[in-house]
Parts: C-alpha cells; structure tokens; sequence
C-alpha cells in the first residue's frame, strides 16, 4: 500500500501534481509549436509553406515540473508591446504550413492585411497529440484520448504566455481555436489569468467540441473534459460560432453533432440555427459524419476578418429558438472577428441566414446549391 501511495505521488509530481491531465512537461515541449508571426517578416504570400518556414518563428518553452515556471526563448522579432493574435487547430488536423500544407495559415495573412501589421499573430501545432490513432488504456484512446491532451497542452501554453506576460509584458491578447481547439484556448486564457491575475482580452470559440465535454446520447462528459469547457470565464469576452452543434452530441450517430449547442460564451451565434449548413449535405462541399459543417466556423471566422460586414444577425430569444432559426428585429451584430464592436455587456444569443452554399479558404459563392 505504501510503495503503490509513493508510485501514485510521484507519478503526480512527474505530471505536473493537479496542472496535467495525462500529460508531462517534457512531452508537451517536445510536441507542441507556438510558432510567431511578426509584421516586420510578413509579406504577401499565401503559400502555406512560405508562410510558416520563411515567416514564422518558434517560441521555445520548457516548464520546470518543480517550480512550474518556463524557461522561454523568443524570436528576435518578437515585439512585447504588439497585440497578438493566436489560433490553433482541432481533432486530426494541424496548422502547420509543412508537411500537410495546412491552409489555417491564412490567420496569418488576413490578420496581417486587415489589420496592416498592427497585430502579430502565433499559430499553435500541436497535431502529433491530435492524431486519432493512439491508445493509452482502454478508456483512454483515439478522440477521448487526444480530448484530454486538448486541455494539457492549453496548460502548457498559458503557463508559456504567462511567463511572455510576466517577462516582456504584451498588448492585448485574442485567442481563438476549433473543435477541440475552443476548449484548449479557454484553458489557455484561464492558466494565463491563474499565473498573472489577468484576463486575456478575448477568445473565440469555432464550434467548440460536444462530444465527452458535455453529455451525448450514447456516452457521459467526461468530468475532466466537463470541468474545462470554455466558458465567459476563460476571457473577458468570449464569442461562439456554432455550426455542427447538438445539446446532446455525438459523430458516430444520425444526424451526426461534433460541436457543442449550449450558450458558451458572451455572444454566441448560430448560423443556420447552428447545427448543419448549407451545402453540406448536398454539393461540392458535402462531406460524412457533419465534417464539412464543423469545418464550416474555421471558414466563416476567417471570412469575418477579411469583410467584417459578411454575417450580419438578429437576435434570437433561447439556444432552441436560435436552432429552429426563429430570430427577432433588425440586424443588431456581425458574427466573427467584429463582434466585440456591438456586445452590450450582457450575455445574448443571435441567428444568421448564410446565403452562399460553398465555402473554401480561397472563395464563398452559390455555385452548385441545392
């Protein structure tokens, strides 16, 4: 009993006590790239590759399992008194520009342009930990498995940025991720206000995660998973676009919801009543198991930096009523990059009727819509 206590203990000290999930330090430095994009290197380029090798720049980061504090080494780029904006990938996906040639470096080029380099941003990889062929335990594999290494590596981050914070000081902080991408930046934003006592300015959930984060029809939250959903307390604003959403969700069921219908954040929105979207089902963007429809609030985020008035909304008076796309009054806020602009300072729900059916990273038209 003793020896097994002293296993359980050190095994705890080794994983960062309470901090970690499943986790350890030195596999999270090792498997996940903060990677920074400084406006002094950006140049007009959309080629995935260019973007990440020529004009990217790692931030290395180890945390001690002792003290907890990061050891960090910046870019020479790296400006502390920028802005920055941060965005990262979901379940068996990446954003790194090599390899896969991940077009989720365009957050780099439409940030930059909007914003004319008043923003740097950093692009989070962590797609080793995402991938769905591992198993730990027979509780403790594919999607469930990479879940809990969502909320870790969120740890790691904020515990990095933190120490960015306490060390150099920065502007204003704006977070946003996918899928299980959402939860990681709430527990980003969360780790950065238990270390600093700050809350980051903003975080955008992009149809953050259902399944094993809240209960579904088949199987039960997992609590760890349920204990870090992003919530408004991760960022002292926080807005939602659900598109693959379910109250009760899952994938390996009909109709199939990857993401997470509740009321998330501070300005949650519902385009097409936020469960499946146009084209999805029938046309050139259609693909199984509600992919193409959680992949849907990447697209529609990225198109809101580039024309900030694409998705004007109504409000919508309860989650159901915004899912039934039952909406009320006049155009009232714009979903995705400018919806800070119209928050009011209470919690609210709202609706958006897209209009075109094909969405890429490239173009959004009404070819082909059924």
């Amino acid at each position: 009993m003793a020896i097994n206590l002293v296993l359980l203990l050190l095994s705890s000290f080794l994983n960062g006590g309470d901090c970690l999930i499943r986790l350890d330090w030195e596999t999270l430095a090792s498997e996940v790239t903060i990677r920074h994009f400084s406006a002094s290197n950006y140049f007009n380029d959309k080629d995935p590759a260019t973007v990440w090798n020529e004009m990217g720049g790692n931030i290395t980061c180890t945390i001690d399992p002792t003290t907890l504090v990061p050891t960090l080494s910046l870019p020479s780029s790296f400006d502390p008194a920028k802005p920055m904006k941060l965005h990262t990938h979901g379940f068996m996906d990446t954003t790194a520009g090599e390899g896969t040639l991940s077009k989720h470096t365009y957050f780099v080029n439409a940030w930059m342009d909007r914003y004319g380099g008043d923003y740097d941003v950093i692009l989070v990889d962590w797609h080793n930990l995402a991938w769905f062929l591992q198993i730990s335990s027979w509780d403790d594999y594919i999607y469930d498995l990479a879940a809990r290494n969502s909320i870790d590596v969120g740890e790691f981050v904020g515990r990095c940025l933190a120490g960015v914070i306490q060390q150099q000081g920065t502007g204003a902080l704006h977070f946003s991720g996918h899928s299980l991408g959402a939860h990681l930046v709430g527990k980003i934003g969360r780790t950065i206000d238990e270390v600093t006592g700050q809350k980051v300015s903003r975080i955008t959930g992009l149809d953050p995660a259902g399944p094993r984060f809240v209960d579904g029809p088949l199987v039960d939250a997992i609590p760890e998973l349920h204990a870090n959903l992003l919530s408004p307390d991760s960022a002292q604003f926080v807005d939602i676009i659900h598109t693959n959403g379910a109250l009760e969700p899952a994938v390996i069921y009909v109709p199939p919801r990857a993401g997470a219908l509740e009321q998330l954040g501070h300005m949650d929105f519902y385009p097409d009543g936020g469960s499946s979207q146009g084209g999805c089902i029938f046309g050139q963007d259609a693909l199984p198991g509600g992919v193409c429809s959680h992949d849907r609030s990447v697209l529609y985020f990225l198109w809101s930096i580039i024309d900030e008035d694409l998705f004007p909304s109504q409000v919508c008076t309860s989650v159901e009523a915004c899912n039934n796309e039952e909406s009320e009054g006049p155009t009232v806020a714009f979903m995705g990059e400018p919806a800070p602009q119209s928050f009011t300072g209470t919690r609210q729900l709202y609706y958006h009727d897209i209009y075109d059916c094909h969405w890429d990273f490239d173009e959004h038209n009404t070819w082909l819509c059924a």
